[in-house]
């Protein structure tokens, strides 16, 4: 069954005195709903953004240092879809160019799906997923350093136990603005998180990783690290940087520049979780070698960013009709 793109014309939107909103066009298809219904089950926890069936919210830091509470609904003209981001304060002219950019990038606005959905025909298996999740587009992180840090907190661990780690970490050291009975949160910055003490770190539930994530922020904070440049280079010297670091692998410096950076084709085809979607969709779930994943990979070259998120899709689908089945 294919999910439907639906006319987003009447749902609630947020209203402040201050501020205005800005309209960020999105490439069709793109189902607003997808990646809140599949990725993120379970209770409701700043992330720092905090994404629903109606609406997505959260604390854009820009480029000054200030911070902007954001609110975004899905709308439609029949003819075009947008976000409309609704600024809640007052912002220059600067700052909504700077918030139009990022916002097309944490939902890959620009993004044209028609060449991945048309190879993916040519593949009866996977297309049977593909087509139960048209309009489902990568989900980026706002900043680079908040897609560093979560890279790091989600080495080996379960997806809940990350997700309720990186909660923490907002809660106790990112910034909170309630409005309207509405709480929007900031992913910490470097400077917070340089001068955390080793038991506020460990209290988020980061477990040894504490002392790497605090290196990390103390070495952006000082300019030894600047995450800033790394746009002007090219992946290879990237990894070989944050490959110096004891406890950041091949994996973490791939997911941070497919995350932090949007560079799209760069995410690490040897996950677990895409090895149990190869198996599950082309071998019954039996055991593989990363051969098989590389041999998926191998016709889908210029879209390995896509057919991961796909794959994931098609785990999180797997996992949701579980749930259903044992309830």
């Amino acid at each position: 069954m294919v999910v439907q793109i639906k006319t987003l014309q009447k749902q609630p939107e947020f209203c402040y005195e201050k501020g205005g909103s800005i309209n960020v066009e999105v490439n069709k298809p793109f189902n607003f709903v997808l990646y809140k219904t599949l990725a993120l089950q379970g209770d409701v926890i700043p992330l720092p953004y905090i994404y629903s069936a109606e609406s997505w919210h959260s604390v854009y830091i820009s480029k000054s240092g200030k911070y902007i509470p954001i609110f975004i609904n899905p709308i439609s003209d029949y003819e075009k879809l947008y976000l409309k981001v609704n600024v809640c304060c007052d912002y220059s002219s600067d700052e909504e160019k700077e918030i139009k950019s990022i916002i097309e990038k944490i939902f890959c606005a620009n993004l044209d799906l028609s060449s991945f959905y048309k190879l993916s025909l040519c593949d009866d298996q996977f297309s049977r997923y593909v087509n139960k999740l048209i309009g489902l587009k990568p989900y980026f992180s706002m900043d680079p350093f908040e897609a560093l840090i979560k890279a790091i907190i989600r080495q080996l661990v379960r997806a809940n136990i990350a997700r309720n780690s990186i909660s923490s970490l907002v809660m106790k050291f990112g910034k909170k603005i309630r409005i309207n009975d509405i709480t929007f949160y900031s992913f910490p910055t470097p400077n917070k998180i340089a001068y955390a003490s080793k038991g506020d770190l460990l209290n988020c539930n980061v477990g040894y990783k504490w002392a790497l994530i605090k290196e990390l922020s103390k070495d952006i904070l000082s300019g030894d690290l600047d995450i800033k440049y790394f746009k002007n280079i090219n992946n290879e010297k990237i990894i070989e940087i944050l490959t110096e670091y004891n406890g950041i692998g091949y994996w973490t410096s791939r997911i941070f520049l497919y995350d932090g950076l949007k560079r799209i084709n760069a995410y690490p085809i040897r996950d677990i979780t895409l090895k149990k979607a190869v198996s599950k969709i082309f071998h019954q779930g039996t055991s593989i070698s990363w051969n098989e994943v590389e041999v998926f990979f191998s016709n889908y070259s210029e879209h390995v960013g896509l057919a991961s998120t796909y794959l994931f899709g098609a785990i999180w689908l797997e996992n949701i009709s579980n749930n259903l089945r044992t309830t």
